[in-house]
């Protein structure tokens, strides 16, 4: 029994140090491989979700587009801000898994009153950041372009110093993607805008798209490099997941 138990608090002390890393894995079920949730840090500069905590709304700095009424808003939020009849964002930011993604957490439902998205300047921009070295099955990254869809080039970076590049269009965050969006599908469905104040200036029709990067399984994946090309467009980076091998 005391072997068992000690077996139990490994476990649990194990699992409590990834979540305080940052870099940690979440298995919906034993059964199932798990996903592993990329800590964005640094990267993560603004805020452009309306929150609450403890009934008080915990505000956005930047509206997703270059607009001054596009903030996107919890459930919990909008109630209390009476934004209206609008489908909102869940509170917790948790995607369960489906055929197109695993497990996703998004930083906006766990950020409390810190930075959410990495938010692009109006130029050409790169950014990196590492993750945790493994063979991945599924690598995802999540975003909101908004005023027109965004082009970016990203590169996978592996261990044994190779690296691959995926070129792609971001689709703007009012319309689903296209056939012809290869790799492109949508994480969260439907949601509305408010104003700064958190009053509703549409209900419905906007989306977080997210883009499989079909990672090489045959290597160990270490580093994401994004660049983000010139535009007319705003670009907002949501989150990044990967899944292990069944």
């Amino acid at each position: 029994m005391k072997i068992k138990q000690l077996a139990r608090r490994s476990v649990f002390a194990g699992m409590l140090a990834g979540i305080l890393s940052g870099n940690f894995c979440v298995a919906a079920d034993s059964g199932k491989p798990a996903a592993v949730q990329i800590d964005l840090g640094k990267l993560l500069n603004t805020r452009v979700v309306i929150t609450q905590k403890d009934g008080q709304l915990q505000m956005a700095d930047n509206s997703v587009d270059h607009e001054t009424s596009s903030f996107l808003i919890t459930k919990s939020a909008a109630e209390i801000s009476k934004a209206g009849k609008i489908n909102s964002l869940i509170d917790s930011g948790f995607f369960p898994a489906n055929e197109k993604h695993p497990d996703v957490q998004l930083a906006y439902g766990t950020a409390g009153g810190g930075p959410q998205v990495h938010r692009s300047p109006d130029r050409t921009e790169t950014y990196s950041f590492p993750i945790p070295t493994n063979h991945y099955a599924r690598m995802q990254l999540f975003f909101i372009s908004a005023d027109g869809p965004t082009p970016v080039s990203i590169k996978l970076q592996y261990a044994d110093g190779s690296s691959e590049q995926r070129v792609t269009l971001v689709p703007d965050f009012a319309f689903l993607p296209k056939a012809t969006d290869k790799g492109w599908f949508l994480l969260a469905e439907n949601f509305g805008k408010v104003n700064r104040q958190g009053l509703m200036t549409e209900s419905v029709h906007h989306f977080i798209h997210g883009f499989d990067l079909d990672p090489d399984p045959t290597k160990a994946l270490q580093q994401i490099e994004v660049t983000k090309e010139n535009s007319k467009s705003s670009l907002n980076l949501f989150g990044a997941t990967g899944k292990l091998p069944e």
